[in-house]
């Protein structure tokens, strides 16, 4: 929904490690909090944002649809 591609994931504890792809190719990875989805830690600068974000509204900012602050 997102637009981006699941790679692959490790199973962490209390999160997943996610490995995905943007609709251009870029691959990324990311740290998945099992417990709400949220964003551990994105992969790429959020000047300290991370949890702001899931996963599915991650892959918006990275495809350059910004985020509303």
């Amino acid at each position: 929904m997102g637009g981006g591609e699941l790679e692959a994931f490790q199973d962490r504890g209390d999160y997943w490690l996610v490995e995905w792809t943007t609709r251009q190719g870029e691959n990324h990875t990311s740290a998945i909090a099992k417990k709400d989805l949220t964003v551990i830690s994105a992969g790429i600068c959020l000047d300290e944002r991370d949890r702001d974000f899931d996963l599915q509204s991650l892959v918006g900012v990275v495809e350059g649809q910004g985020w509303d602050d």
